[in-house]
């Protein structure tokens, strides 16, 4: 059964796949063997000590984890959310409080700062990265107190952060539930839509205003839990998975009337969910694993051989979309560390851009024909339309501020680019009546 998030929870979330790698955090316990002085026959057991970590990534085809340069962190890490961001090359992730950016090439740290929130304090926990305005996206969430009741109650805000400050920026205008399951989060960066549970219900918050975009009750045939999700950018869709689990019943000894539940099994199949509906479609026409899987992990989708990948304790799991089968499933071995935590994916939804606008309304079509290459672009940009005419070309961040503005007569432009941080632009052109935005994505 699921329970609602009040308090403040360290666990392990997700990853995503650059072709057949997944890239996120390497992570190290250290124990020690303690005994009880008072008592020599009492059994010895382990006291958690300290943990290390280090960025890693991790080989799909073979399993093997290994470590992204050589520098490690003694570091808890709340393991709620995480962001991979391809256009800074970082991983950002939060622990001891702070919100921490390592640089995915050599795996050192570049910022940590401390999270604040202006409108009050709120912990920050499930966030994401959204491709199309290079944003971080989660729930901001406050545990309130009565101390004439004597109860707590929870508070959940859609928000977004600044990696560079830590500052929480509070969207939605009012609490839009009491709390979420720990069942992953999800970004649709076409329709700007962000995706949570509360277990029995998936709701959707529009990212521009915060507030409730879709609600529905998670339906799953057959009965099960649907969780560990990750949106689909290949094909717009939300995939996760099912897990139902089987019980046998006996006598309760102190109270023979009643009965205890033992829990025999657990099946694992794929599924998709309707956010609309919440109707949950069972891909995987058999069990792809039994028992469960590391929520510590997450999921993640390879967009070009179209497989979602999970942990299910020791290893990596890859299910394909289209038939719901396991296509491999390779043991984990490491560099040097013993879990494999928050996975994240480089392209499943790098080139995309938002289709629904602030204002909701659709993103304007391309009424114009031209070619725009490359995108993304380290430098010069070139623009060839279809026809000879008057084009006003005028290029903005997403903000509307104009960057640079161009007018010509040909059919051929060229628009210098190389100035620019990497993030992503808006090419508004008009020729006449007709104009059209692209969306432009600047990696050097």
């Amino acid at each position: 059964m699921k329970h609602l998030i009040f308090l403040v929870c360290i666990l392990l979330v997700q990853f995503e796949a650059m072709g057949q790698k997944l890239y996120g955090i390497v992570r190290k316990n250290f124990y020690t063997l303690v005994n009880d002085p008072l008592d020599t026959t009492f059994t010895p057991y382990e006291r958690f000590d300290s943990v290390t970590i280090r960025l890693g990534e991790l080989n799909t085809t073979k399993g093997f984890v290994s470590n992204i340069g050589q520098e490690q962190y003694n570091d808890l890490v709340n393991l709620t959310g995480a962001a991979l961001n391809p256009f800074e090359n970082t991983f950002v992730f939060i622990g001891q409080k702070n919100l921490n950016t390592f640089d995915l090439q050599n795996g050192q740290m570049i910022n940590s700062t401390p999270i604040s929130n202006a409108m009050a304090s709120s912990y920050f926990d499930n966030f994401r990265f959204c491709h199309s305005d290079s944003t971080l996206y989660g729930l901001a969430r406050r545990v309130l107190y009565d101390p004439v009741t004597g109860n707590y109650a929870g508070e959940v805000y859609l928000a977004n952060i600044d990696n560079k400050t830590g500052q929480i920026n509070q969207i939605s205008p009012n609490s839009i539930a009491p709390g979420y399951a720990l069942a992953g989060s999800a970004i649709d960066p076409y329709q700007m839509v962000y995706y949570f549970s509360t277990g029995s219900h998936l709701i959707g918050l529009d990212l521009y205003s915060g507030n409730v975009f879709s609600k529905a009750e998670i339906s799953v045939p057959g009965g099960g839990i649907f969780d560990n999700f990750s949106y689909s950018c290949i094909d717009n869709s939300l995939y996760g998975l099912v897990r139902k689990n089987y019980f046998s019943y006996y006598p309760n000894p102190v109270n023979p009337s009643d009965s205890v539940e033992q829990l025999d099994s657990s099946t694992v199949r794929l599924a998709r969910i309707n956010p609309n509906t919440g109707l949950v479609n069972i891909l995987s026409p058999n069990a792809v694993t039994l028992g469960g899987y590391s929520l510590n992990a997450g999921s993640a989708i390879d967009p070009q051989t179209r497989t979602f990948f999970y942990n299910p304790g020791n290893s990596i799991v890859g299910v394909s979309l289209l038939s719901g089968l396991k296509t491999s499933e390779q043991t984990l071995s490491f560099e040097n560390g013993d879990y494999f935590d928050l996975m994240r994916n480089f392209e499943n939804c790098r080139t995309a851009s938002a289709k629904r606008l602030a204002n909701g309304n659709p993103e304007i079509e391309n009424q114009l024909q031209l070619k725009l290459y490359p995108n993304p672009a380290e430098g010069m940009i070139q623009i060839e339309f279809e026809q000879k005419g008057f084009y006003e070309i005028g290029l903005m961040d997403l903000n509307g501020k104009i960057l640079q503005a161009v007018n010509t007569h040909t059919k051929n432009v060229t628009v210098d680019g190389s100035g620019l941080k990497d993030g992503i632009y808006i090419l508004k052109i008009k020729s006449g009546t007709q104009e059209t935005l692209r969306r432009l994505i600047i990696a050097h």
